[in-house]
């Protein structure tokens, strides 16, 4: 399947108080062969410092990154996972964790192996 055959590509990034790992992450979504449209970053109550790092990472993301943030009352992933799918505009959702480093096809690789009415994993 092809871009334009699923619409819009939402990544979905989890964090918890892991900037080292964060940037990583992020920066390897940056040097994807194929860009996603969105990435949202899921933030379970992280300090101040995460969000430093994200406002910095904003103005080098080649599309938009979208901080989602709750206070931390513990752990609350899924919830956050919920509110992050809520704040996205992709038809077509990719969920890592924020310590994940992305290979250069991990968005075209998903993609051509979309299927409509198929949960993909890995």
């Amino acid at each position: 399947m092809k871009k334009e055959n699923i619409g819009k590509v939402s990544v979905i990034v989890s964090t918890y108080n892991r900037c080292d790992a964060l940037q990583v992450c992020l920066r390897s979504l940056f040097q994807q062969a194929v860009l996603p449209d969105e990435v949202i970053i899921g933030d379970d109550g992280s300090t101040e410092e995460t969000a430093v790092l994200i406002k910095k990472l904003q103005k080098e993301a080649p599309f938009p990154l979208i901080h989602v943030w709750h206070e931390d009352k513990g752990y609350r992933l899924a919830m956050m996972r919920n509110k992050c799918v809520a704040k996205s505009s992709g038809n077509y959702i990719i969920e890592i964790d924020g310590d994940v480093f992305a290979h250069p096809l991990f968005v075209a690789d998903h993609i051509k192996e979309a299927t409509i009415g198929c949960y993909l994993k890995g």
